[in-house]
């Protein structure tokens, strides 16, 4: 038997991620304005386009995990601060779903982009191709798993907001 939060442990749940998400939202909108701005001779290289990605899939990401569960459905039971509907459940399950795995995604190609490189000897010319396959998979997989997921109507309350839920 599951025994449900307190509302000292709901609170918890609901306001604990707002702030280190919105360290997450500004630190990845200094990395996104420095090298776009403070330092666009680096994006000539893979390794800081790929940072950059990644940090563009963060913005999304950590917008979803300060929204916490405010967008939540209005009513659901052990939710402290729920005032959503289930549309905005639906996009924002959507949202945190699509631009996890897209972020995950980065974190695995910055290895792919370091074992290419020391096979290659450094030569980035040899390896820049995975630079395109990379960002399909990073966007166009979690999106199509993302759109069947809402088709099914999947992206419900869980735990600390909207999530997939069978």
């Amino acid at each position: 038997m599951v025994v449900p939060p307190t509302t000292a442990q709901q609170r918890a749940i609901a306001y604990a991620p707002m702030p280190f998400a919105a360290i997450s939202f500004l630190s990845s909108s200094y990395v996104i304005y420095h090298l776009l701005f403070e330092e666009p001779k680096k994006l000539e290289r893979l390794y800081h386009r790929l940072v950059l990605a990644m940090n563009v899939a963060l913005i999304p990401l950590s917008f979803t995990q300060f929204l916490s569960t405010m967008v939540v459905p209005d009513g659901t039971e052990n939710y402290v601060g729920a005032i959503g509907t289930v549309n905005t459940c639906t996009a924002i399950g959507f949202i945190k779903f699509m631009f996890n795995f897209s972020v995950a995604t980065y974190y695995a190609s910055l290895i792919l982009q370091a074992l290419m490189g020391l096979r290659n000897n450094f030569k980035e010319e040899k390896y820049r191709w995975i630079e395109t396959p990379i960002h399909l998979v990073a966007y166009c997989i979690p999106c199509a798993i993302s759109i069947v997921i809402a088709a099914h109507e999947n992206f419900n309350p869980n735990d600390s907001g909207c999530w997939f839920v069978t």
